[in-house]
């Protein structure tokens, strides 16, 4: 009796995998707006009811896709971090190598985590599921540039060069990007962020 618990387990994980899988698909080549219970059942060539049975809200749907999606983008980066030395000093050559392989390898997935990060600007249920996205990339900064917060800033640095990468008709070739990345995080370890006049704006009116 267990094993057959344990192989409709499996069947229904594989199940949910082939239909996030479709999902993120979906989201990567027409857009967030696009995601749907009917068009994942078409892509994944299921049933609507398949869908709806393992994601029974829209709301469900979405995040569970940013979440595989996300999921799959850190792997990339979990893997190239074990693959490096332990020194602090080889985080730009990582961060990298990982901007290359979001566009090139899994650019799809790529492409639809940008679509649903923008989508969290209008949907609070999917901006805790960013945060933990964006926090990838800052974790392994913060070391490096020495402050959790200066790292952020740097995460949302890389991140918008990728969505250029993404969406520019002239891409720039993996080589020059990688090496962009790299300067990027190393200038703003050496030179730190400007001073923010506006946060002192209020002081001066006190």
């Amino acid at each position: 009796m267990e094993r057959v618990q344990d192989g409709r387990l499996a069947r229904g994980s594989a199940r949910r995998d082939l239909l996030l899988n479709a999902a993120v698909r979906v989201v990567a080549g027409t857009g967030f707006g696009s995601l749907t219970h009917r068009a994942v059942a078409s892509e994944a060539k299921v049933s609507v009811a398949s869908v709806t049975y393992h994601f029974p809200s829209i709301g469900e749907l979405r995040r569970e896709t940013l979440e595989h999606a996300g999921s799959s983008i850190g792997l990339e980066l979990a893997s190239l971090v074990l693959a490096a030395s332990a020194s602090v000093d080889d985080t730009p050559e990582i961060c990298a190598a990982y901007a290359v392989r979001l566009v090139v390898e899994r650019r799809v997935e790529t492409a639809a985590v940008f679509e649903l990060i923008v989508a969290a600007a209008h949907d609070d249920d999917l901006r805790p599921v960013v945060a933990v996205y964006h926090g990838m990339l800052a974790d392994l900064l913060t070391p490096y540039e020495g402050d959790r917060g200066r790292a952020q800033i740097v995460a949302a640095a890389v991140q918008g060069l990728l969505l250029v990468q993404m969406v520019s008709p002239f891409p720039a070739d993996p080589g020059t990007l990688g090496a962009a990345v790299a300067d990027l995080i190393r200038r703003y370890r050496a030179h730190g962020p400007a001073e923010n006049h506006l946060d002192r704006s209020d002081e001066r009116h006190n």
